[in-house]
């Protein structure tokens, strides 16, 4: 018999203090206000899950470039499959852009409805928040 999945606590002291900010031809972006250690949980985001009936409607919008799929044992890749579910974060995690050398990284905890934000190593203050996206990009970066 499954055990019932313990909810996974989301509260609002589980966030470093972060600035959204205009970085030109990147769009938004995400910089830290302080100094944030490496391995420190920059944000605990709870997610909106996307049925995989309704990505149809949604993959093709702009919420379509901010999801995550919400399914166990996939990467940023199968997005593109079109099938499973999809999620939105709630938070700064979805304006955090793309870089090939990331200082943040995601974990998606599928049952729990969440997605932590750590840091991959020491980020300084006002230095711009990015984690690879793990796909084909739809954008030339930076």
């Amino acid at each position: 018999m499954n055990e019932p999945v313990k909810p996974l606590p989301v509260r609002s002291e589980q966030r470093v203090p972060l600035r959204v900010v205009e970085l030109g031809a990147r769009g938004r972006g995400v910089v830290a206000e302080r100094a944030i250690a490496r391995g420190e949980l920059i944000e605990r985001s709870p997610v909106i899950i996307i049925p995989e009936q309704e990505r149809a409607a949604v993959d093709p919008t702009n919420v379509g470039n901010y999801i995550f799929l919400w399914e166990h044992g996939t990467t940023g890749e199968d997005i593109y499959s079109r099938t499973g579910r999809a999620a939105v974060a709630l938070g700064y995690t979805s304006l955090v852009n793309h870089s090939d050398d990331p200082n943040c990284e995601f974990v998606r905890h599928i049952d729990e409805l969440a997605l932590d934000l750590y840091a991959r190593r020491a980020i300084a203050p006002g230095e711009e928040l990015t984690f690879d996206y793990d796909m084909t990009l739809w954008f030339t970066p930076e």
